[in-house]
């Protein structure tokens, strides 16, 4: 079950289908009046992102029993704030106050030698635009080595923790993926166990994106 897609430090395996929809959600706002029989109403819009995220949990039966406890727990009401959301799969925005911030994970490959057994370099990305941090984490598509990030050191090269992109022919179009992370809180959370093995579940999880 080693890959990059986390619900917090929770690994979701492999991910068959992620489906972002937005929706528009009107909340009625007291208007002051002098008289509170006659108070009218004013309706504010806003727009809720939400994922619904379909994958497949593959190893030993307690240790998918014990993470599907633990996001039965989120789901049930142990999410007191939010909880991080952590996939190549995220492009999004949010608005934090002042100006719209973009999140982006993102699947491709290396473009240049960087010289080292733990940086990346790819000139089509935008690592520090799509707001990637050393929370994130990178995987090597070619070994399935995953490493955390150490550094963003530019829209182009990361430095990750571990030596994951070894410096050996060929040294460009290595595949890797790129989380990205963003604030979410579990709506729904349902499994399916394949019977007779009892070695992998398919699940369903919903969540909606929060600042």
């Amino acid at each position: 079950m080693a890959d990059i897609n986390f619900l917090n430090s929770i690994p979701l395996g492999k991910i068959f289908r992620f489906q972002d929809s937005k929706a528009a959600l009107i909340t009625p706002i007291s208007f002051p009046g002098q008289n509170a029989e006659r108070t009218k109403g004013v309706d504010t819009l806003g727009i809720i992102a939400y994922y619904n995220i379909s994958g497949r949990m593959v190893g030993n039966f307690d240790t998918i029993q014990g993470y599907i406890y633990l996001i039965k727990l989120i789901a049930d009401g142990a999410q007191f704030s939010s909880v991080k959301l952590q996939t190549p799969f995220i492009n999004s925005k949010y608005y934090n106050g002042s100006s719209s911030v973009r999140v982006q994970g993102n699947i491709g490959a290396n473009t240049a030698d960087a010289g080292s057994d733990d940086s990346l370099i790819d000139t089509g990305a935008a690592f520090e635009d799509w707001n990637i941090t050393t929370n994130d984490y990178v995987k090597n598509l070619v070994t399935g080595a995953v490493s955390g990030i150490d550094s963003i050191d530019s829209q182009w090269v990361i430095t990750c923790t571990d030596s994951i992109f070894p410096e050996t022919a060929p040294f460009t179009s290595k595949g890797y993926a790129v989380t990205a992370t963003i604030n979410v809180k579990v709506l729904s959370f349902e499994v399916v166990w394949n019977l007779p093995g009892l070695n992998y579940v398919d699940y369903q999880l919903s969540v909606m994106q929060v600042t």
